[in-house]
């Protein structure tokens, strides 16, 4: 079986992104990727790059960068949907 490679979308001008990490999309505005990564609410504006497994968002507005692996990452969305339901 293929495993699919994380990816990522921004839309809206920064204010929503999409998130593909292991085979589940999930769907967040940017104040809430911003709370997951751990950051304090900022103005919109946001560019991630993948490689090998590892996330990197920059939120240049207020010059904020977080590296963050693919199973961290996969583990907080997997935390936020299970706090919601």
């Amino acid at each position: 079986m293929l495993k699919s490679s994380a990816s990522a979308l921004v839309t809206d001008r920064g204010r929503r992104v999409l998130l593909l990490v292991r085979d589940r999309s999930y769907e967040l505005q940017q104040a809430e990727l911003r709370s997951l990564l751990g950051l304090p609410p900022g103005p919109a504006g946001l560019g991630i790059a993948i490689d090998r497994g590892r996330f990197f968002f920059e939120f240049a507005p207020d010059n904020q960068a977080v590296e963050i692996s693919e199973n961290q990452l996969h583990r907080r969305l997997a935390r936020r949907v299970t706090a919601k339901l």
